[in-house]
Formats: structure tokens, sequence, C-alpha cells
């Protein structure tokens, strides 16, 4: 498709931008490829010296040539807590946070560092980053003779710096939330009040003042508006995530396995967890033996300690592959060369909102889906594409009736692909098309 005559700018405010790594740069990054041929020219501001939780310097080759890319120095805790509970030095934090054991958690460093979070990391840890971005930002707004501001969170200090920008220039503002934000699962639990009161106030500012409200989920929209029912629900726009499809045109399969493969994308942490999966599958062995030979279960990631030492034990040897965190397009190219796509969410009240980026980067590789997840707007997905089944996520014995029946078929040669016609309208061009026509109407002043 031939690129639009753009004429107008919007500076889309991200922390997360190529070299970063891992699933929260791929809305933005996508969007930011496609506005072009929307009529839109995006301005990225985002953070220098960021401490990312994984790198992924390929997908640099994305960003639009001549693109403008401005860096804002960030003030980085995570160096200062590394060193203060003697973790090694690069070890992503969020992973190593989020997967302490108990006995962990109760050692006096650790619990120093959390309650520093807690009461001082207010909305988040990125809130070093806050003057120096907005410092810039002011700077690219004249230079650049921006007419949009975007702003992507989590972090949520990326909607701070974007409702500061919107009170001091003037400019209409259109915020997306990837995440909620009060008591989501990657953000501290139990602040102190005067903290909780000031994140609180924080999140209300941000609603109040943006001029267009995006979630990727109903549930997203459903948790943000239970606590602000006063915010008029015209600015509230469902834009969920997608695939690339020309990802997977690019993309090179790797060398198919010759067993009945199940392929896991993505993180594994905390209660994120295999464990009713493995059950299942020593259940199967157990009344199968001959099926240990015919399945091999991939995890492709990061993965807690915990969770990791299970996987690796001598137990799963042969039938378990971990494969640390590799560049998306070889992701990518493992999904293509799967049998079954995994899907693990853990049945907690929070997560039936979730429709995680990998749930979509599965639909577009076009391969089955075993869904280990709660009812919610997951599962409603993929029942309404008819792309995989969905089974409760520790409900052992329905799982390993779906590994044997998968195993039935893919040894009859019959094993289904569903219906992957419904898809289409996740691609990521025409979400962003969707994305340029909103910023079109804030431009406009309409709803």
């Amino acid at each position: 498709m031939p690129k639009a005559k753009t004429s107008k700018k919007v500076l889309i405010i991200s922390y997360y931008f190529p070299p970063c790594g891992g699933a929260g740069v791929q809305r933005t990054l996508k969007f930011v490829k496609y506005l072009p041929q929307f009529g839109w020219q995006p301005v990225v501001l985002t953070a220098r010296n960021a401490d990312y939780p994984a790198y992924d310097p390929s997908l640099l080759m994305e960003v639009p040539e001549r693109m403008p890319v401005y860096k804002a120095w960030i003030f980085e805790p995570y160096s200062l807590y590394r060193k203060w509970t003697g973790r090694p030095a690069g070890e992503a934090v969020d992973i190593a946070t989020l997967t302490l054991s108990e006995a962990e958690r109760r050692q006096w460093p650790e619990r120093l560092a959390e309650w520093v979070r807690e009461a001082f990391f207010v909305p988040d840890a990125r809130i070093g980053w806050f003057p120096f971005a907005l410092w810039k930002g002011l700077t690219v707004v004249r230079r650049e003779g921006i007419k949009l501001l975007y702003s992507s969170a989590p972090p949520y200090t990326c909607h701070l710096i974007g409702l500061f920008l919107k009170r001091l220039t003037g400019l209409p503002w259109v915020v997306d939330f990837r995440d909620s934000w009060i008591g989501w699962l990657s953000t501290p639990q139990r602040r102190p009040w005067l903290s909780r009161r000031l994140e609180f106030w924080m999140e209300e500012m941000v609603l109040g003042w943006a001029d267009r409200i995006v979630t990727v989920s109903e549930g997203i929209w459903a948790d943000l508006k239970g606590r602000h029912t006063w915010i008029r629900d015209e600015r509230w726009q469902w834009l969920p995530n997608g695939y690339d499809a020309e990802d997977f045109q690019w993309a090179k399969p790797q060398k198919k396995d010759a067993r009945l493969t199940f392929t896991y994308t993505g993180s594994l942490y905390g209660n994120r967890h295999p464990g009713a999966l493995l059950k299942a599958l020593q259940e199967v062995f157990k009344e199968q033996p001959e099926t240990r030979d015919h399945i091999r279960f991939r995890f492709i990631g990061r993965i807690g300690r915990t969770i990791l030492d299970e996987l690796q034990s001598h137990t799963w040897r042969d039938v378990v592959e971990v494969i640390p965190y590799v560049s998306h397009q070889k992701c990518l190219g493992y999904l293509l060369a799967t049998d079954v796509s995994l899907l693990i969410i853990d049945d907690a009240p929070v997560n039936r909102g979730i429709l995680t980026g990998k749930l979509f980067e599965y639909l577009g590789a076009q391969k089955p889906i075993l869904a280990l997840a709660p009812e919610g707007e997951a599962a409603n997905l993929i029942r309404d594409t008819n792309t995989g089944i969905v089974i409760p996520p520790k409900a052992i014995g329905k799982i390993k009736e779906a590994i044997f029946n998968y195993y039935m078929d893919w040894k009859k040669g019959t094993l289904e692909r569903g219906d992957f016609r419904k898809i289409m309208e996740f691609d990521r061009r025409k979400l962003t098309q969707k994305l340029a026509r909103i910023l079109d109407d804030v431009a406009k002043g309409t709803l």
C-alpha cells in the first residue's frame, strides 16, 4: 500500500521502543510503522539509557526511515535494586520480583526495597523519567509542529508526561491503556494510604483530561471506569492488540519436530504456572505410555526460577524443551513450525479481562490453540473465531483429554486448523487505520 501524504504529526510517548524487546513494544511499534499510510506522521519520545527487561535490536528495522525519535534521560532505580538485594547485573527485575518465594520476600533487603517501591515510586519505577521527558517533549512539540499527543502505558509515567504536555500546550491527547492501572497484576498491591491516594489522583487526572481513552480490552475499560464512574462514555474506545501479517511473511519457520509439538511463547511466573498441564501430561503418559515418544512441549521466553527448575527437571527432560528469550522473528518461526499453540492464563478475576498480545500472534500463525484459561475475553475470542479449545486452567482431566485428542488427530493426520478467516480484522494495519480515524476525530474535536 503506498504511503499517504502526511501533514499531521502525532507525538508518541512510549517508554517501550526498539531496541526494547518483548510484548510491551509491539503495539506501539506497529502503530508507528503503519500510521504514515493513513495520514499521520509519528514522532517518538522514548527513554535514553532505559533498563529494559529484554532486548531485540532486530525490531529497529521496522521503524520507518527518517522518522524522528527523541530520547530523554531517565533515572532507572533497578541497578540500585540489584545491588541492594544482591541480584546479578542485568537480571530482568520484573520476572525476578514477581517470582520471589515467601522466604525471599521476608528477607529485610527485599522488604525494604518493596516498601520503597510502594511508598515513593508513584505511579511506577519510571517516575524518574518524568521531568526530563516533559522538558524534551515541550522542545519536540515546538520543533516538530506536533498536532496531537498520544501516550501508551504501562509504565503510567508515560500518561503523566502526556497529561502535563496537554496542560502546557493545549494539544489534544489520546491515552492508550495496554493494562489497567491501580491494583493491576504488575502494580503495587499495598501502597501506604497517602501514596495510594496520590496514585488515584493521577489516574483520575489522566482519565479526566484525556480527549480519548483507548483500551486493548473491555475488561480494562470496565476496571478503570469502575473506579471513575463519572467519566463520560463517549471518550472510550476499544482497540485490541493484533498480529502483523508482514511479520509472518518474512518469518523463517524453524525446523519442524517429528513429534506432536505444543508451543508456548512469552513469560511464565507466579500463578501463571503450567502445573496442571504437567499433571495432566503425567496421566496421559501413565495411561498411554507410547505417547511419551511422540509428544513435545516447547516453552519460549522468560521463565521464573521455580517454574524453570521444574520444566528442566529429569522428569521432563525428554518431553519439554525450554528456549530462552529469542528475537520476535525467530519466535514467530517457532510458531510456524508448531502443531498446536499453547496459551496459559491463570484463573484470577482480573485476568478474565485480559486479551494478551501473544493470543493474536497465535491467530496470525494459523495453528490450533489449546487455551488453559478462565472464562473471559480471551476465551470468547477463541470461540468466536473458532481457532481452538478453551479449558479451565486447573481442570486436569479435561486437559488430559484434550492432549490425547490432539495426539490421536495428529497421528491420523486430521489435526484441525480451524476457521482463520475471521481473524483478518485483527491485522495490525487495519487496527492502525482505526487508530488513525480516532486521531482524526480527536484532532477535529469530534467524538
